[in-house]
């Protein structure tokens, strides 16, 4: 996992070139704000930008998920959400292949908390479980999720 404020993404840069395409669509974005809700292709195929405005929830309302193809990227533009992190599981979960997604039920190991500016990582087959209140109440909040292909 990566946790870090956009204003340093070229630290990330040299890992993918893909990686490099996502961090700078977030940094050099003037306006991220004035982004609609919906898809945003950077690089067709394998960096794709979902802006949306959403609500948090509690913890007990959402499961940990893992990707195997793609890095799910996690830029704050307004609000504030914290994101559980656990090891992996030990036996097989029921995985979607065309979406890239499984869930499973497990506690967190910790969680971390991004608010406006600031980003988290998740490679594939990182299991974490996004969107949980940042305090103890839902909250709205407007992000980014770009969904990156690793290799």
């Amino acid at each position: 996992m990566i946790i870090d404020h956009i204003q340093n993404a070229a630290r990330y840069f040299g890992y993918n070139e893909n990686i490099r395409a996502a961090l700078q669509f977030l940094a050099e974005t003037a306006d991220p704000a004035a982004l609609q809700d919906g898809a945003h292709e950077i690089i067709p195929n394998e960096v794709i930008a979902h802006v949306m405005t959403a609500n948090t929830h509690s913890r007990s309302r959402a499961d940990m998920e893992i990707h195997k193809e793609f890095m799910d990227i996690h830029y704050m533009i307004d609000g504030a959400e914290r994101c559980g992190v656990a090891p992996l599981p030990t036996e097989d979960i029921p995985y979607d292949a065309e979406k890239d997604i499984g869930f499973y039920t497990c506690e967190d190991t910790y969680d971390v908390r991004i608010g406006p500016n600031e980003f988290y990582a998740v490679w594939p087959m990182e299991p974490h479980r996004p969107l949980c209140n940042a305090e103890t109440d839902e909250a709205p909040v407007r992000k980014i999720v770009v969904k990156v292909k690793i290799d």
